[in-house]
């Protein structure tokens, strides 16, 4: 007997310790792993659901502050597209919006402005009274009308001066932008200086305005939503612009009052002294939008949550911190819980384990004496002992399984020296591949036609390439490559400036880094000639050694066709100056540079004087050398800080940084200087000039299109003014806008074929024989959209414009064709076509000629033209105006003065006119009969003509008692209603020509 067998220790007994342990200390694993892989995320993720729950709570809250003022603008749009407010009465416009404001606690005001300078506030005080301010700039100017109420009802009305129009502040210009609701950047409120945001919508009118109304948030109002937010015990809650200012402020800290808290609203997010918030902000690059992440900062774990919060056009970001263990979960009560099932689960453990040690040891002592014949390598078959336990019965087949295991042996050497035996025939085919690879690679390497070089980091030298890396560096040679340095193929500098020895050096570092790096390298070839290249760099090691590969491809004409596509887009390709785009750039910078400076800026508006004439005369062709004629001396008397750029056409400006009015007067009278000499260009010789008007920032506008809009206003005052240029006033605006689009309107129409203007021809008869003796031709406009337009209102914009010219020019054109049309259809016209001249052509020099060219170029003879040159006008330069009616006299033109008898000639000028007919003025005809001044003037206009040897015609002849009347005093010819209206000349052919 065994003295060891005294002391073991019973089957049973262990097995019921064991299987106690066993059970015990599975309970306990698992109920620890319960704990720490299931409770412990559970609690992570319900904390930073409950967080994510609160920062969406503070999302609607901010939702209820902006969509509602952007629904109610919508509705607004409805009510007053039918019914435009009053700016005499703000009745109407407060029962809109006094709902409006009462409802939206956030929206402090409501404002409204047309395009023609009108204006209407509606404000809510913070005494609980209403104030309103109507604005009307083309009625009362700068003055303001005020009404105020208070919260019980009394009320006051005042008025006041103030620097407001509606169209420039930032909720009317970005109404402006698109349709539907468009939401301003923050700026600042012009009646309570308090900084905010505004949702602004545009309307068009019934009547063509522009309708723009805008609902104010104070951001002081919004910042209060977010200082309030619940977000946990010590959580805070912001708002920040896509350049990470604060919109809305969070919690003050301790100790800070909220007024001074709120004086940080748009600053830097730094300023708030946040030091989780900066680190929160550094460690959110990167990741996704609205996810919540976990920080540690200060010793303390926090959730975070930025989410993208779009407001119109802009995105501002809403920030949610707060410490994780404000949202962990009570554990108290589940620690209860969970002990108690723990103790109930070890006590089902001990009687488990009781109970099993009893089924099992029972059977495995009858089976201990079967257990020795295994001992002594009995492997003859034993009959299984019946059990419904698996181990037993595995125990019981114990001699079978190691009888079958021996009697296996030898069958699993066998296939186990077999399986050897292809392992070494795989690592054999294994081998051979590797050395296939290899030569394949080389192979790939040598004779690819891309380069490629193989660098040593260390040595920043080539080690390696291949021919077509030769060929590129234009050295032919592979051995003359390998050994170079990066510096020995580059250019001394890189484009940016950079020494390319530095730049290596931080390229061969990145690409260490990263592992790869794609650049733009800038390479030297042996004859100096410079290239650029786009360099593929790639890290890999071969064996112990880190090398680098790189591939070259040469962009250098793909980088000049970039720099010519970008010159194309910003530069005016007949001038080479800058164009609008760029000008408007340059502008935009200098506005920016002036603020910061707190400096002035100086924009002129140049446009062309006759050059018109150039173009129509002598073609396109002599105008483009014009016009580099002109860019050329404008270049020339330029400095370096003044931009001019070509604008289109025959306009140009100027932008000229830190200039006042007095250096913006200096540059306009060297530009005006540099035209005063004659343009002389293929074998033609020019006179022209230029008008310029200026605007000067900050006073005349704040955006580079109000200035440049201001300068072309200014710019069309100095049209025909004493002085070439001037300066904008806020006077010259009133009306002219509609001015000036007439005058663009018109001259689009005389550039086009789309008949708005057409000519209508008065018949002219012999008083004493009613025969006809000519046509007056009349020119009409029918606008596309305003419809027909008085020569009363056009004409004063031509001459206001220059562009009387291009009318001259067109009339007679339409006048010559209508002539040819005539003779075409074998109709006779007896007589003159009678053609209106303006003053600004008499003071042409070169008008006669370019009159006579244009009447003979159509096959025709001057003398079927007669030329009505008006009193006054040639009264402005009586000596050029007698050179220049002789010159038309002489090319066979008849003339006749017209109006005559309104002006101040004297007899001594008019005998010295080659004349041929005096136009007796309507106002003296209409009233001859019932006036005796009236007769008495017509009866001399009549006889000075008979002693000059001139011809008279009266215009206005309406009653049969006038004609008798002129007939009579010896007037021979007459026009008017009584005698024929003007016509088209279909019916004036019809009726008259037949």
């Amino acid at each position: 007997m065994n003295p060891s067998e005294n002391t073991a220790v019973p089957l049973r007994k262990s097995l019921r310790i064991r299987v106690g342990l066993l059970v015990s200390g599975a309970v306990l694993l698992v109920a620890a792993g319960f704990m720490l892989l299931g409770i412990g995320p559970l609690a992570q993720r319900v904390a930073a659901s409950h967080f994510s729950v609160a920062t969406t709570h503070l999302q609607a809250e901010l939702d209820a502050a902006f969509k509602p003022a952007a629904q109610v603008l919508e509705m607004a749009g409805n009510w007053l597209a039918t019914a435009p407010p009053d700016t005499d009465d703000p009745a109407a416009f407060n029962r809109l919006f006094t709902p409006v404001l009462s409802a939206l606690p956030k929206a402090t005001s409501v404002v409204a402005g047309d395009s023609t300078g009108r204006g209407w506030m509606l404000m809510q005080l913070p005494d609980g009274g209403w104030r309103n301010r109507l604005t009307d700039l083309q009625r009362w100017d700068d003055r303001h009308h005020f009404f105020e109420r208070d919260a019980i009802g009394n009320s006051r009305e005042y008025w006041q001066s103030l620097d407001y129009d509606p169209r420039r502040r930032n909720w009317y210009t970005a109404a402006g932008g698109g349709n539907g609701v468009r939401w301003t950047a923050p700026y600042t409120f012009f009646t309570t200086g308090d900084p905010g945001i505004t949702a602004a919508m545009r309307l068009q009118l019934a009547d063509g305005r522009d309708l723009v109304i805008g609902i104010d948030l104070m951001l002081r109002d919004l910042s209060q939503t977010t200082m309030t937010a619940d977000i946990g015990e010590r959580g805070l809650a912001m708002v920040l612009t896509d350049d990470l200012r604060v919109l809305a402020l969070p919690a003050p800290p301790p100790g800070t009052s909220n007024d001074k808290w709120l004086e940080r609203t748009l600053k830097p997010y730094g300023e708030l002294a946040l030091p989780v918030l900066d680190r929160i902000l550094s460690d959110w690059q990167g990741r996704p939008n609205q996810q919540v992440f976990r920080i540690s900062a200060d010793g303390t774990d926090w959730f975070a949550r930025i989410v993208d919060y779009p407001l119109g056009e802009q995105k501002l970001h809403l920030v949610t911190l707060a410490p994780c263990r404000d949202f962990a979960p009570d554990w108290l009560p589940a620690s209860g819980i969970i002990g108690s099932g723990l103790l109930s689960m070890l006590l089902l453990g001990g009687f488990f384990s009781r109970q099993q040690a009893k089924r099992i040891a029972r059977p495995l002592e009858e089976l201990a004496a079967a257990s020795s014949r295994i001992g002594q390598l009995d492997f003859a078959p034993l009959e299984q002992q019946p059990s419904s336990i698996a181990e037993i019965r595995q125990l019981a087949n114990a001699h079978e399984t190691m009888r079958m295991l021996l009697q296996h042996n030898h069958e699993q050497i066998t296939a186990q020296a077999a399986a050897l035996r292809q392992q070494i025939e795989a690592l054999h085919d294994a081998e051979d591949k590797i050395r296939d690879s290899e030569a394949y690679n080389k192979v790939l390497f040598s004779d690819s036609y891309i380069p490629l070089v193989v660098l040593d980091p260390e040595s920043a030298r080539f080690i390696d390439c291949n021919q077509a890396a030769a060929d590129i560096y234009r050295l032919n040679d592979v051995d003359r490559v390998i050994g170079l340095a990066l510096t020995d193929v580059s250019a001394p500098y890189q484009s940016d400036g950079t020494p390319s020895l530095a730049a290596s050096r931080e390229k061969l570092q990145q690409a260490i880094e990263r592992g790869s790096l794609v650049f733009e390298w800038r390479h030297r070839r042996p004859d100096g000639e410079r290239w650029d290249a786009e360099v593929h760099l790639m890290a890999f090691r071969h064996g112990n050694r880190l090398l680098l590969q790189f591939s070259l491809q040469d962009i250098t004409d793909r980088k000049r066709a970039a720099q010519a596509l970008e010159h194309l887009a910003l530069y005016d390709t007949l001038t080479e100056l800058p164009n609008r785009a760029l000008f408007l750039d340059r502008l935009q910078q200098a506005i920016g540079q002036a603020g910061r400076d707190d400096d002035t800026v100086a924009v002129l508006f140049l446009d062309l004087d006759r050059f018109k004439e150039v173009n129509d005369t002598q073609g396109h062709e002599v105008g483009d050398a014009v016009l580099r004629e002109v860019a050329r001396r404008f270049r020339e008397v330029l400095r370096h800080n003044e931009l001019l750029a070509r604008l289109g056409g025959d306009e140009f400006a100027v932008v000229a940084s830190a200039t006042d009015h007095a250096g913006a007067a200096y540059i306009a009278e060297r530009l005006g200087q540099s035209l005063q000499a004659q343009i002389v260009t293929g074998g033609h010789v020019f006179s022209l000039g230029v008008s310029i008007g200026i605007a000067i920032y900050p006073n005349d506008g704040m955006t580079p299109d109000d200035l440049l809009r201001n300068a072309d206003i200014a710019m069309y005052r100095a049209k025909g003014g004493p002085q070439h240029y001037m300066f904008y006033n806020r006077e010259m605006s009133s009306g002219l806008s509609e001015r000036i689009a007439l005058a663009r309107d018109l001259k689009a129409a005389l550039n086009s074929d789309d008949d708005q203007l057409s000519l209508v021809f008065q018949p002219q008869f012999d008083l004493a024989t009613s025969e006809l003796v000519g046509a007056e031709a009349l020119l009409r406009w029918q606008h596309p959209r305003h419809g027909g337009i008085s020569p009363g209102v056009f004409i004063p914009i031509a001459e206001e414009r220059g562009m009387m010219l291009m009318i001259s020019n067109w009339v007679f054109d339409a006048s010559c064709r209508q002539l040819l049309a005539w003779q075409a259809a074998g109709v006779a016209f007896r007589g003159r076509i009678a053609i209106n001249i303006a003053a600004q052509q008499i003071e042409d020099a070169s008008f006669p000629q370019h009159a006579a060219e244009r009447v003979r170029s159509y096959g025709l003879d001057p003398a079927l033209f007669e030329l009505e040159l008006t009193e006054s006008g040639m009264m402005r330069n009586i000596d050029l105006a007698i050179e220049l009616a002789g010159q038309l006299s002489t090319a066979g033109f008849t003339l006749a003065i017209d109006d005559f008898g309104t002006g101040y000639s004297s007899l001594a000028y008019l005998k010295r006119l080659p004349a041929d007919k005096l136009k007796i003025d309507q106002s003296f005809v209409r009233d001859m009969i019932d006036n005796s001044n009236d007769h008495a003037i017509v009866a001399t206009i009549i006889g000075m003509g008979r002693t000059l040897g001139l011809h008279t015609i009266a215009e206005g002849i309406e009653t049969a008692e006038q004609a008798s009347a002129l007939l009579e005093l010896g007037c021979q010819e007459g026009q008017g209603y009584l005698l024929g209206r003007p016509e088209t000349a279909e019916a004036f052919a019809r009726r008259w020509l037949g």
